[in-house]
């Protein structure tokens, strides 16, 4: 049994105009990063606020607001990304429209620009069995759809090539088949929740993964209800540790609670942590955003940090890196 987990969470209040909420993971942010967060948690409030004040839909506002995270460089997605055991950069995505219960996800991208792009295609495609795409042949895709595709070595910053030669000094030996999970390295996504003037929701999230883990590994990002979900309710994205996220099913349970937004959210990261143990024997951390149709929104994180941003048409609005 692991100890009882400390919950933070913030709540964004009743209203039933456009919202926002953004997240740029969850985890031990290191200070000298902070800044560089609250960057580009800020330009992706301004471009999602601006489109929905001019009409967009709720699911052409999560697609924009995570592509520019992934291009931002601040955060472990697109450019910027983490790097596997080898030191390849490998993105997930997924994005889903509450009104339509439509979905695309795709994963082990290694050339892909903007995976959430990749995964909005997927929901569009007219095939029905061709929702979910990974690996090379996911990449070959997004070229047919036309989307900007780099050779790998693109993704690497020179801040993840970094932490990769740090966390390989640290680790000595190990067990291949093992991802790192030390304190203080990234289990960071990035993703909104939006809510449209005509009430209509959307989820999208996007990542790099977990540092130093195996190729091929797929954590939560890119499996509906998992990562992201959403129906004509709530809506809601995940961060964390990618295995726990999934075995919860974190996004879809707290969608479908019959609770407010704050309790939802607060509730099933705090079973996540009381059930799943991690591999330091603590309590699996991560965080949510979800916002409701009706109800308001919330946040809630059992980790040491979590960087998150909201609006809403009504004037309420954070951005917030702590």
């Amino acid at each position: 049994m692991t100890a009882k987990a400390s919950v933070r969470s913030m709540q964004l209040p009743e209203s039933e105009g456009p919202a926002l909420l953004v997240h740029g993971g969850a985890w031990d942010i290191p200070p000298g990063e902070w800044t560089n967060h609250e960057r580009g948690l800020g330009e992706a409030l301004s471009t999602g606020a601006a489109m929905l004040l001019e009409g967009a839909a709720a699911v052409d506002v999560v697609t924009e607001v995570v592509a520019g995270m992934e291009a931002h460089g601040a955060f472990d997605a697109g450019r910027g990304s983490v790097l596997t055991r080898g030191g390849f950069v490998e993105m997930d995505a997924g994005i889903m429209c509450g009104r339509r219960a439509a979905y695309g996800a795709a994963a082990l991208l290694r050339e892909t620009v903007h995976p959430i792009r990749l995964a909005r295609a997927l929901m569009e495609a007219e095939h029905a069995l061709l929702r979910f795409a990974a690996g090379p042949e996911a990449d070959r895709m997004a070229g047919m759809f036309g989307l900007q595709q780099e050779q790998n070595p693109w993704f690497v910053s020179a801040r993840e090539r970094d932490r990769h030669e740090a966390i390989a000094r640290d680790l000595g030996t190990f067990h291949p088949s093992q991802p790192f999970h030390g304190r203080g390295t990234p289990r960071g996504t990035v993703g909104a929740v939006a809510r449209d003037l005509s009430g209509d929701l959307a989820a999208a999230t996007s990542t790099g993964g977990t540092p130093f883990r195996p190729e091929g590994r797929i954590g939560d990002t890119p499996l509906p209800g998992c990562g992201f979900f959403a129906d004509d309710v709530a809506a809601a994205s995940a961060t964390g540790w990618g295995e726990a996220i999934s075995a919860s099913i974190l996004c879809a349970r707290a969608v479908l609670d019959d609770m407010s937004p704050v309790e939802a959210a607060n509730s099933r990261v705090r079973d996540m942590y009381r059930r799943i143990v991690a591999p330091d024997g603590g309590g699996a951390t991560g965080g949510l955003i979800l916002l409701t149709a009706r109800a308001g929104g919330a946040v809630a994180w059992t980790t040491p940090r979590m960087a998150r941003a909201a609006w809403s048409a009504d004037g309420t609005s954070f951005l917030v890196v702590d």
